[in-house]
């Protein structure tokens, strides 16, 4: 069952691939011969989207052809498995092509082989596929798609800068006006991810097109919610740009498009616990909600009113309070059972952004976004940050506990959706510090041992014996905390494990560079926010400001700051966010972007320990997402055969303990 849902799941992402990317049916530029009738059959089926019997009718065809007429028509062939989701029809067609030793032909095989890579999540062979400038005097479809999946790969690689120059390239080449303007809104957006400080250092001297581009993106980013003041900052930018390609239509509907997403509110109510096991966790998501709204202009600023919901069972009464205060956004609660509580509400009076996340059982509101520090996405972005390097088998190392449980869980369904393999899963337990036997056993130490004694049994005498570890795994994705990571990692080297390159989340981290500390973590790779690892200087809510004013040089719940000052960020622009998972925020926390569920979610950066500190080694590669989940709406029922709700759905409770500032979501 599950092999048939990700076949579907890769069968629906090859359609978002290609479409629009593929060339539509033509006379191919030195074609041999008349059109033989079953070519326009054939012709006429990829017309109507019938790319399954299409493919098999220029397969029929290219029986009766030879030499490069035959491997023009298999290319034709090979192009439709693709369409219909046969990627493995398409694979065994081009490997029949071959070289043609016509440089058409072998581009269309190029670029047919690159759209597979890239729907199977690897850019990088993509990349190496299309490193070669296209040949000259191509016909413009070959020439598109090129752009396009040179695009969509370095996207997808993380390299957002060659990406949207890329685009840029298409821009010159598309002559439908529908078309241009919806590569250019993308040129925007993709820039839109890069941070203030990268697109004022990254602008190419002259600027030219593609520093119009980035000047442009910078604009809209600071001043989107101002339409008096962005008006004089367009014109200058016009007159610095005159003969630009931005279509007057994007500048306009564009604009005019974000003037009505942009929300300000007026009266905000905060609803946070003022006693209970969430208090220092409340009481830091505040600090950083305030550490925002006093960086805000004074006649900017709504009127902010705190609430108190420690009793998750008031939830609901608080929420009309606020309305009744004359609220007109809340933020909060922070309680999973709270939260819980407005996903089933069906519809709601003024919009919510919750400071957690649970799975809705059915479709929530339309007016509830759900925002926290989420572990699940860490463990999903390492799965991608390893399919993305090239790696296929990973070894498993989690806590004995429900929150290993869940970081499993997600990494498991990611990795196994990309493709790779989880070769082995170990659990250990926590409260231990000796993790010799799972590691052993996650290395297959454990079998060599065995194999060793059953030998010196069968021969009667001692041998000379140095264990060797399994050889099928790329990597291993540990998940720790802090203290127990810093354990972990040198007893798996004293497994001979010290070449496999680890992989953990955030978790590892403290937030503070402590190298004596950190040393025996030397190598190992993860994801955290931008607050943590970005130097901004002393600029208006950088951590090296608000360390001096909160005293932040000790406390363990930086991402909680983070969080808090990003939730407040956040309010005005949801309602961009929600009309496209390719729009986005940068954040504290990470490059914020939402899904159809309106559950916000963090691009985070990426880390490597070098000599005892953290040092960047990229942003997270963004792969494109699998199909949503269809949930029903509330009310709606739902039969026992549904194929669109998750097998289990898991409980909606909070820990019993004090969590830190990664266990807010547990």
């Amino acid at each position: 069952m599950q092999t048939f849902k990700r076949e579907i799941l890769s069968s629906l992402l090859v359609l978002v691939l290609l479409a629009g990317c593929a060339p539509g049916p033509a006379v191919r530029p030195g074609a041999e011969g008349p059109r033989d009738p079953r070519t326009e059959q054939a012709v006429s089926l990829e017309s109507s989207g019938d790319y399954l019997a299409a493919a098999e009718l220029y397969e029929l065809i290219a029986e009766s052809k030879s030499g490069t007429a035959r491997k023009r028509v298999l290319l034709d062939a090979a192009r439709n498995r693709l369409l219909a989701r046969d990627l493995e029809g398409a694979t065994t067609l081009l490997s029949e092509v071959g070289i043609t030793g016509v440089e058409e032909l072998d581009f269309r095989a190029r670029l047919l082989n690159a759209e597979l890579a890239l729907v199977r999540n690897r850019p990088d062979d993509a990349l190496e596929l299309l490193r070669s400038p296209a040949p000259e005097n191509l016909p413009g479809d070959l020439l598109v798609r090129y752009h396009k999946d040179r695009a969509r790969a370095f996207r997808l690689a993380g390299n957002l800068l060659e990406s949207a120059r890329e685009l840029g390239q298409l821009d010159f080449l598309l002559l439908d006006p529908g078309a241009r303007l919806e590569n250019q809104l993308e040129i925007i957006q993709t820039y839109a991810v890069l941070t203030d400080a990268a697109l004022e250092n990254l602008q190419p001297d002259p600027p030219g097109v593609q520093g119009g581009w980035m000047e442009l993106t910078r604009i809209i980013k600071k001043h989107a919610g101002d339409p008096q003041g962005i008006q004089p900052l367009i014109a200058a930018w016009k007159a610095r740009f005159p003969t630009h390609p931005a279509m007057p239509e994007l500048l306009e509907g564009y604009f005019e498009r974000l003037k009505a997403q942009y929300r300000r509110p007026n009266h905000i109510a905060v609803l946070l616990p003022e006693s209970g096991p969430y208090t220092r966790v409340a009481d830091a998501l505040r600090d950083g909600i305030l550490g925002a709204y006093y960086a805000q202009e004074s006649d900017e600023r709504p009127r902010l009113s705190f609430y108190d919901s420690a009793n998750p069972d008031n939830t609901w009464p608080l929420y009309q309070r606020a309305i009744d205060s004359g609220a007109d956004m809340v933020i909060g609660p922070l309680n999973k059972r709270g939260v819980a509580q407005f996903t089933r509400a069906g519809e709601l009076e003024i919009p919510v952004l919750s400071l957690n996340q649970v799975q809705p059982e059915v479709m929530p509101p339309a007016d509830l976004y759900q925002f926290g520090l989420s572990p699940e996405d860490e463990a999903r972005q390492v799965a991608e940050r390893a399919w993305v390097d090239g790696l296929t088998t990973a070894l498993v190392l989690t806590p004995q506990n429900a929150w290993g449980d869940r970081i499993l869980n997600a990494f498991r369904e990611r990795w196994e959706w990309l493709g790779g393999v989880v070769a082995e899963h170990q659990a250990y337990d926590p409260k231990e510090h000796d993790f010799a036997l799972p590691i052993r056993a996650l290395l297959n130490l454990d079998e060599s041992d065995a194999r060793r004694q059953l030998l010196q049994h069968r021969l009667g005498k001692k041998l000379e014996f140095e264990p060797r570890r399994r050889q099928d795994g790329d990597f291993i994705f540990l998940a720790a905390k802090t203290s127990l990571a810093r354990q972990i990692r040198p007893q798996l080297q004293f497994h001979h494990a010290q070449d496999l390159p680890v992989y953990t989340t955030s978790h590892i981290f403290s937030g503070h560079v402590s190298a004596d500390n950190d040393i025996d973590l030397e190598g190992v790779k993860f994801p955290d926010i931008p607050w943590l690892l970005l130097e901004e200087g002393n600029t208006p809510l950088s951590r090296q400001e608000l360390t001096g004013a909160l005293g932040l040089d000790k406390t363990p719940y930086l991402r909680l700051y983070a969080l808090g000052m990003d939730s407040y960020l956040l309010v005005p622009h949801l309602a961009r966010l929600q009309s496209s998972s390719r729009e986005s925020l940068e954040g504290k926390t990470g490059n914020l972007h939402m899904d159809r569920i309106n559950h916000i979610h963090r691009q985070l950066v990426w880390a490597q320990i070098e000599g005892g500190i953290p040092r960047i080694i990229g942003f997270a590669p963004r792969l494109d997402d699998p199909p949503p989940l269809v949930l029903p709406r509330a009310g709606q029922e739902v039969t026992e055969s549904s194929d669109t709700l998750p097998e289990t759905v898991p409980q909606l409770q909070d820990p019993g303990e004090e969590p830190d500032q990664n266990q807010v979501t547990q």
